[in-house]
Formats: structure tokens, C-alpha cells, sequence
């Protein structure tokens, strides 16, 4: 009986993940309140701004819409391996404009094996596609 009262007690200290940009009334089957979305912003193309979440992968960082249905709407490629594990190496993400071309970039920030690293990528729009950026780091 002590087992399955320290049991139940975990769980209520514990909880779930609640994602901040999740109303508590969306809670569910709903794929963002699963602890997977690590933050999220408005990303601007085309003069249109789209807000999305941001999912932190071992290679890459996916951007999703902020629906129920888990669609894909950009990600970026990391130019290097993380040493650790990426989602606690995550310290930020900023989608400001950094070139002046009207569309958002893509700016992250890590801290990894006790590195600070910065990461950015331009917008491309012939290419329709984040372009790492080496020296802007």
C-alpha cells in the first residue's frame, strides 16, 4: 500500500508538461500538450505572419502550425551534432528579420558541453528554404 501512495503522489507532484501556448481547455489528444513543443513564435513571409511551435530534434528543429492536426510548416537543419542531449542544450529561438528582406530568419541559441553556441539561418525565397548561415554565429 505505501508503494502505490508514493505512486500516486509522484504523479500529482509530477503532473504533465502544459504547454504555455496550449489553453488549459485544449487539453487532450491534442498532439501540443504531449511535451513535445519546447517554444514557439511568429514567423513572417511574404508579409504574412504565421505562428508556430517549435519541436527540438536531435538534427533539426521542426516548426509546426498551431493546430490540432501536427502539420509541418518549416524546420531548420542544424550544421553541426549537438554534444548533449539538444532539447535541455535549447536556450532560445528568435525569428526576426536579420537580412531586412521583410521575411523572418532563424536565430538559436545553445548551450552545449559548456559552449555557448549561436545558430542562424536567412530566409531564401528563390530557394523557399532557411539557408544556414556560418558567419553570422
Amino acid at each position: 500500500m505505501p508503494l502505490v501512495f508514493a505512486l500516486a503522489m509522484c504523479l500529482t507532484a509530477c503532473g504533465t508538461i502544459v504547454d504555455p501556448y496550449i489553453p488549459d481547455d485544449d487539453i487532450g489528444g491534442d498532439w501540443r500538450v504531449t511535451g513535445v513543443v519546447r517554444d514557439g513564435g511568429t514567423i513572417t513571409r511574404d508579409g504574412e505572419d504565421t505562428f508556430v511551435l517549435v519541436c527540438i530534434h536531435k538534427a533539426d528543429a521542426s516548426f509546426y502550425y498551431d493546430e490540432e492536426d501536427q502539420t509541418l510548416f518549416d524546420y531548420v537543419e542544424y550544421p553541426i551534432t549537438l554534444a548533449g542531449d539538444p532539447w535541455e542544450a535549447f536556450q532560445g529561438i528568435d525569428f526576426a528579420d536579420l537580412n531586412g528582406d521583410g521575411n523572418s530568419d532563424v536565430t538559436m541559441r545553445f548551450h552545449d558541453g559548456g559552449n555557448e553556441l549561436l545558430m542562424v539561418w536567412f530566409w531564401d525565397a528563390e530557394s523557399e528554404q532557411f539557408m544556414y548561415q556560418p558567419d553570422e554565429g
